[in-house]
């Protein structure tokens, strides 16, 4: 499906080349592959390599110290990604005879649905992208792969798109895959009715049509320059099975198109997949893959550095992260480094009487030392966050916000006038309600328990009282409005490289665990989606950060250092220097392309 050409090169297409010559560590070889993508001729690859100054493993040298991801640059107007189709991330593939072996994950909570709507945490996220797929996958550079898809075309005013399907993909029961599946699971998570959460990724499409099996037409309400991060990247379902037997039963005993297949689900126990023979890229090189429930991060920590299990889908404790990446070598594991861009943080119920004043949240702000918090609880290993979006995602990122110094007599300033007074015991009251509330922490993560604690201690000096306690499900209850506060780690922006936060932040979506409603963020939210100029869309962000951070709907804590340890047995991983996003190690797109190596 090849777009028209004005010119020699597309905007897209020299937004790619310039991309290609700063992109540290890229080989000859994939430098040669990406051109090929781009339909380049053999004498232009020549001259690109010539003009490439190679190293002494044949990586491209970049002369700029700054080692974070390019997130979308572009220096036109046009917001279309360069999309990879090459699935094999090692230089190196294994010997048929080095096929087998089980890799071994841990989680720290249970995996309690297997339903692609319901991917936000990130160990059932892994589960499920194992056995699902969706059009489009975002790699471990943030950049683009292709799966289901192997092309599409957007027309120029932005309003319709023409996916091209991929052929030869076959349901893991035999049944084929085409442009129907997929019309299906869009129109199921945009149903009402479903409650879907992932409908927030889709409010701006119209329609979905079947042009023929492998040709998708998708026919836009309004522009939204969010889809290819956020729509394309949703997992299909299969609709032949899925509309027989219902969510329910699909959550359960799932059937996708991904390298692997369900064997065995224990939410609280282990979830076991299989190798796909027939996946559209080949048997992946190992057996199984075993996600195992190890609550406990002492028992984590003690399976990693034994061999006892391959890596911790969620970081140990950062003490133990920290030491294990000093000792990685004497350990026998590989530790790759990145920063989150993820929001640690307490969402909070903004409709009970102790959240619905802005004052106090802006209090809560001030009466926390988070500097202190950082330093003792993560050992330094964070970024302090200024508001939704992590400083890593430099071409979004707004410095200048509100700020929150630790300032506890501020605090009190805050409380007092917006009428909390207080209480014989120290509490604050206000109108019969007392300034106290319960925080729900999971378990299984041993940095959030100590940083619920020194939180809860700074805010009873300013006469808050922060009671906690643990719980296996803390989105579900924050999700519902069933409690009133919890400490999560999430994106509200930026996780993908798309600047979106409408599923968290707009008063309808579907991840809005604050309950937070301003019609001057749904505004701004959905201009930021409409706008496909790239600075009208950075000021569109900006204002969303410095309403965030007025607002305050959550209590935004940092962006945390993160540490995946893999054991050196597992073969065919990304270079750690080329990791920017570890989460995206768990990827299908990776794990089907690994293998054991005794």
């Amino acid at each position: 499906m090849a777009r028209a050409r004005e010119g020699l090169f597309s905007m897209t297409e020299r937004r790619n080349l310039s991309e290609m010559l700063t992109f540290t560590g890229i080989s000859r070889r994939t430098l040669l592959q990406r051109t090929a993508l781009l339909g380049l001729t053999a004498p232009f690859a020549g001259a690109l390599l010539a003009a490439c100054e190679f190293d002494d493993d044949g990586a491209v040298v970049d002369d700029d110290d700054d080692d974070e991801p390019a997130v979308d640059p572009d220096d036109d107007d046009d917001d279309e990604p360069d999309v990879d189709d090459d699935t094999d991330d090692a230089d190196d593939a294994p010997d048929d005879d080095q096929y087998g072996g089980r890799i071994r994950l841990m989680g720290h909570h249970s995996i309690d649905t297997l339903h692609p709507d319901d991917d936000g945490a990130t160990v059932e996220w892994t589960a499920i992208n194992l056995i699902h797929e969706p059009l489009i996958e975002i790699d471990h550079t943030y950049d683009f792969e292709y799966l289901l898809a192997t092309d599409y075309e957007i027309s120029d005013d932005g309003m319709t798109y023409t996916v091209a399907i991929r052929e030869g993909v076959l349901f893991h029961d035999g049944e084929p895959f085409s442009a129907h599946d997929v019309k299906y699971t869009y129109d199921w998570f945009m149903d009402e009715e479903n409650a879907a959460i992932t409908a927030a990724e889709f409010v701006s499409v119209d329609s979905v049509e079947v042009e023929d099996d492998h040709t998708l037409i998708i026919n836009m309400a309004e522009p939204d320059a969010s889809m290819l991060r956020r729509a394309f990247t949703a997992m299909i379902v299969p609709e032949h099975y899925h509309e027989e037997v219902g969510y329910d039963e699909h959550s359960a005993n799932p059937i996708g198109t991904g390298p692997f297949q369900l064997v065995e689900w224990e939410p609280d126990s282990h979830t076991l997949v299989g190798a796909f023979e027939d996946h559209w890229d080949g048997r992946p090189y190992v057996d199984e893959v075993e996600i195992r429930i190890v609550p406990e991060g002492s028992v984590r920590v003690l399976e990693l550095e034994t061999g006892g299990a391959d890596s911790s889908i969620w970081m140990v404790g950062v003490d133990d992260a920290l030491r294990m990446h000093d000792e990685a070598d004497q350990l026998g594991i590989v530790s790759i480094e990145t920063i989150r861009s993820t929001l640690n943080h307490f969402p909070i119920n903004n409709t009970i009487p102790q959240f619905e004043d802005r004052e106090v949240r802006q209090a809560m702000m001030h009466a926390i030392d988070r500097d202190q918090v950082i330093e003792s609880v993560f050992a330094g290993a964070a970024v302090k966050a200024t508001a939704n979006i992590a400083p890593k995602i430099e071409e979004f990122y707004e410095p200048d916000v509100k700020e929150y110094p630790y300032d506890p007599d501020m605090a009190i300033e805050l409380l007092e006038e917006a009428g909390w007074v207080e209480g014989d015991d120290g509490i604050r009251e206000k109108n019969g309600e007392r300034l106290e509330w319960e925080c729900l922490v999971i378990t299984g993560d041993e940095a959030r328990r100590p940083q619920a604690e020194m939180v809860a201690e700074y805010l009873s000096q300013v006469g808050m009282n922060m009671q906690i306690s643990e719980n296996p499900d803390t989105s579900g209850p924050m999700r519902e409005g069933s409690a009133d506060m919890a400490l999560f780690n999430w994106g509200y922006g930026g996780g993908s490289g798309e600047p979106d936060a409408r599923v968290v932040l707009s008063s309808d979506g579907g991840n809005n665990f604050n309950h937070y409603s301003s019609t001057e963020m749904d505004e701004l939210l959905e201009q930021g989606v409409q706008e496909a100029d790239l600075e009208a869309r950075q000021e569109i962000y900006s204002q969303v950060q410095k309403l965030f951070a007025e607002d305050v709907p959550c209590i935004f804590f940092s962006h945390w250092e993160w540490y995946n340890q893999w054991n050196l047995r597992v073969q065919g991983l990304p270079d750690a220097g080329d990791v920017q996003w570890g989460h995206q190690l768990y990827r299908s797109g990776v794990l089907r392309n690994v293998w054991i190596e005794e």
